[in-house]
């Protein structure tokens, strides 16, 4: 193995001024990532004063005491905490054991939140201006951790645990940001009073917009919640969808032979392509794909519904051309399931109403040029005909409250419209660079993948109780994947060296035993 000697690079005691003195030198083996060595550090003496010169190249290499090199625990703690990894993965390919990787992974952060906070003022420099993004989430204890991004670098500029989630909680914590980070020139959050009314009165003057997918989600749900249960609860209780899939298993699989025949012009094999496409049709059906933003932007049962139909239409016209008794038997079977849901009254009147209410809906949703497809996670970006749009929806709908209409359309476009003047001013209030996001799908989906890597290692129990114990500090190491916040807060000094600074001991240094028997002796007179 490899040896290499560090000493001080003084020569004379800054104290005194006394000519240092050579030490007795000590081993100690380091591992670190460019692979292992012994260091072989003498130590510097002044013999006035009695103080120990140590290698300061040694110490950004290597903490006291420990055996594995910064750059060896601060990758582990990346692994850890930003990509997922648990710490016998970690052990297995790092050579640093599993005990050690998690104390050592837990220090870092900690050590990243001290040195977060040490740097406010290069991090304010690199942002200038800055949109503020704010959120929570649960831990096990039902505190809340409350994080605050930037939504044009993407910088955590803080994060802070609270109980409850009050006005008082949170204003306390925007008023530190404030002092800490000054104004900004725009915010995005949900719609929480607790939230929209701290923001005011920590930054009056403010543009204060609201996220528009919690506004559409939480009118969707008023509108349609109770209608959709009900429909989803009729269709579980008839119970067709076992008995589909248990038809669909006992039918054969696709014949590729007759596939090829198709394609080449010429089938003879009459059966098996009726199978076939009675086949598709049943997969289809079964296979009823989301539009990836969840409910109500999605309404799986009322999809099932009409799926149903349209599946029985298909089968009627499919009916009337096929030939074989196995196909004759395949549709009925299919047939009989699919009536019990399309026949029964009750699901069908409301399987209407709710079709009529989502119209209402997803009129409203395009005005706001949500598309049809897509995740929760995606940034949507701002129109400006946005608004126009939308204020003409409101138009169309308030001639129909003046038209018969049934009740309960006349309700929900009453809702509607009601919401949407109410939060208006919120919806489309902007900065004036037009920078503040339509959405805080970006502060959803950072809790989102921190929960996420420690739940798929860890399980949920353990994801609460570590969101409880380091869960500030966690939020605030995410900046470590951040090009720019590096480059703002480190510069070119290795992050590994600078965190090791602010790493307290495992255990605070022994002590000889003439240092104990006068301290024994002190406290005896």
């Amino acid at each position: 193995m490899i040896k290499i000697a560090f000493s001080t690079v003084l020569n004379k005691c800054p104290l005194c001024g006394n000519k240092l003195r050579f030490y007795r030198p000590y081993r100690r083996t380091a591992k670190s990532i460019e692979g292992d060595f012994i260091a072989v550090h003498r130590l510097k003496v002044c013999k006035n004063d009695g103080i120990v010169y140590k290698s300061d190249k040694l110490e950004d290499i290597i903490r006291n005491k420990c055996t594995y090199a910064n750059d060896v625990i601060l990758k582990a703690a990346r692994d850890r905490f930003v990509y997922g990894r648990s710490c016998s993965e970690i052990s297995s390919y790092a050579g640093i054991s599993e005990r050690h990787a998690g104390r050592a992974g837990n220090s870092i952060i900690e050590a990243f939140r001290i040195n977060h906070y040490g740097n406010i003022a290069k991090i304010k420099e690199f942002m200038e201006s800055y949109i503020l993004q704010i959120d929570g989430t649960a831990d096990s204890e039902y505190n809340i951790i409350v994080a605050a991004k930037d939504a044009i670098t993407g910088f955590v500029i803080d994060a802070q645990h609270i109980f409850p989630e009050s006005y008082g909680n949170i204003r306390n914590v925007l008023v530190n940001i404030r002092e800490r980070f000054g104004t900004p020139s725009g915010s995005i959050s949900d719609m929480r009073s607790g939230i929209l009314e701290a923001l005011k009165d920590a930054f009056p003057g403010m543009p204060v917009r609201i996220c528009l997918m919690h506004f559409l989600r939480d009118i969707g749900k008023d509108l349609m919640e109770i209608l959709h249960t009900e429909l989803g609860i009729a269709i579980s209780r008839i119970g067709i969808k076992s008995p589909l899939k248990a038809i669909l298993r006992e039918m054969p699989e696709y014949s590729q032979k007759t596939l090829y025949d198709i394609e080449n012009g010429y089938c003879s094999d009459i059966n098996n392509m009726e199978i076939m496409g009675i086949r598709h049709i049943l997969e289809g059906l079964l296979l009823i794909k989301s539009s990836g933003y969840g409910f109500p932007f999605t309404l799986r049962h009322l999809n099932f519904y009409n799926a149903c139909r349209e599946a029985e239409n298909r089968l009627l016209k499919l009916y009337a051309n096929v030939k074989s008794k196995e196909s004759l038997n395949y549709i009925n079977n299919i047939m009989q399931l699919l009536q019990k849901i399309t026949g029964n009254g009750k699901i069908k009147e409301n399987a209407d109403k709710l079709s009529n209410i989502n119209a209402i809906f997803n009129k409203l949703r395009k005005a706001f040029n949500v598309p049809d497809h897509g995740n929760l996670s995606d940034d949507l970006k701002d129109d400006i005909a946005a608004h126009e749009q939308c204020n003409n929806i409101m138009d169309e709908l308030k001639v129909y409250t003046h038209a018969d209409i049934p009740g309960y359309l006349m309700k929900a476009i009453k809702l509607v419209i009601s919401r949407y003047r109410n939060r208006e001013t919120m919806l489309f209030a902007n900065n004036n660079e037009h920078s503040i996001p339509r959405t805080n799908n970006g502060m959803e989906q950072f809790f989102r993948k921190l929960r996420r890597n420690i739940r798929k290692r860890c399980g949920n129990i353990a994801t609460g109780n570590m969101l409880a114990n380091n869960g500030v500090s966690l939020a605030i190491f995410q900046n470590i994947e951040n090009k720019d916040y590096v480059k703002a807060v480190f510069g070119n000094n290795n992050i590994a060296s600078v965190l090791a600074k602010h790493i307290m001991p495992y255990r605070n240094n022994g002590m000889t035993h003439k240092r104990l028997y006068s301290l024994l002796k002190r406290a005896l007179i």
